[in-house]
């Protein structure tokens, strides 16, 4: 149990404000995220937890951070498939999900970190790759439900949202009425507590 507590610290659960707050929000037709929050992630990711294929996010920050942190419990998703291309940053992007955290983890341990490859559109390779990018900062897991907006909203790309940073504050309100979570309150619990299960065993 020791090694377990030093590979894995601070473990978080948001689940009871979240479902009470996420009712509110939506019932009182509050139509937009505080502060227009939205993280940085790659397209695919952002396909897989739209899909309900993935309820974890893992991040390490971007070049541009001296750290990861969250900045918001609910976040718009910013998809950056021009990262995982090699290519240009496109004149627009579709916002087309945001998520509200749920539970975090903070991970040392790199066979932790594996052992979530099979709930993650990551290979071992790009888990790697984000474990030992400043391996003196701890790996994030941050579970999350994830919403479907009603239809994707374009957000123009300008300078403001380019580089290596993982939180942009959006220019435009999206609105946030009638999303449609993706997995129900049970799906998504026992999804969770497989993430929990995997990572202390």
């Amino acid at each position: 149990m020791q090694n377990a507590e030093r590979r894995i610290q601070n473990e978080k659960s948001f689940s009871k404000f979240y479902v009470l707050h996420s009712a509110f929000c939506i019932r009182s037709g509050m139509n937009k995220l505080p502060n227009h929050t939205a993280l940085k992630e790659w397209a695919s990711a952002i396909d897989a937890l739209g899909r309900g294929d993935q309820v974890i996010l893992i991040r390490k920050g971007g070049i541009a951070d001296p750290k990861f942190g969250l900045e918001s419990d609910r976040f718009y998703l910013f998809p950056t498939n021009f990262h995982q291309s090699g290519g240009l940053p496109p004149s627009a992007v579709h916002i087309s999900h945001w998520c509200e955290v749920i539970r975090t983890w903070e991970i040392r341990d790199l066979d932790a970190l594996f052992r979530l490859e099979p709930q993650v559109v990551f290979d071992r390779a790009t888990l790697e790759t984000r474990f030992r990018f400043r391996p003196d900062q701890a790996i994030h897991v941050i579970g999350v439900r994830t919403f479907a907006l009603p239809a994707p909203a374009t957000v123009p790309m300008t300078e403001r949202y380019e580089g290596c940073r993982s939180w942009v504050s959006l220019d435009e309100e999206i609105a946030i009425d009638g999303s449609r979570p993706v997995l129900s309150d049970d799906q998504l619990q026992k999804r969770i507590e497989a993430v929990s299960a995997t990572l202390w065993s």
